[in-house]
């Protein structure tokens, strides 16, 4: 399973991708920091993206990564530049032409729930 420019690009690593399951990490640094220094809402989206795909490659018979078609994230506590976050993702369903996932975005330390997100994809016909 390869990994895409852009995830290299935010700092996240891939942890574990297997049987439906994705794990990855990420330091939050300034790159990804909003202006009150915690993890921006929209690196945590890039990160359920992200996750979330390497959870449905690992489940799909032919790796397909899918095209997202909805997306949505809930924000709960946040992460301070520096600290470390762990996304984990488990495929809901996977059919034919749509995938669904689910996933939790935590801190390393502590283990708070920062997020939680789903996402469908359209994995094609």
């Amino acid at each position: 399973m390869s990994r895409g420019t852009f995830d290299k690009l935010c700092g996240f690593e891939l942890v574990s991708a297997a049987e439906g399951k994705a794990r990855m990490r990420v330091v939050v640094g300034e790159a990804l920091a909003n202006p009150n220094g915690h993890m921006h809402g929209g690196a945590i989206a890039t990160l359920v993206d992200v996750a979330g795909t390497y959870a449905i490659m690992s489940a799909d018979r032919q790796g397909r990564p899918g095209v997202t078609t909805d997306l949505n994230v809930s924000y709960l506590v946040g992460a301070a530049v520096g600290q470390a976050v762990l996304a984990e993702a488990a495929v809901l369903k996977i059919g034919k032409t749509l995938a669904f996932v689910s996933v939790d975005v935590r801190r390393e330390a502590d283990g708070a729930l920062m997020a939680q997100g789903r996402m469908t994809k359209f994995q094609g016909g």
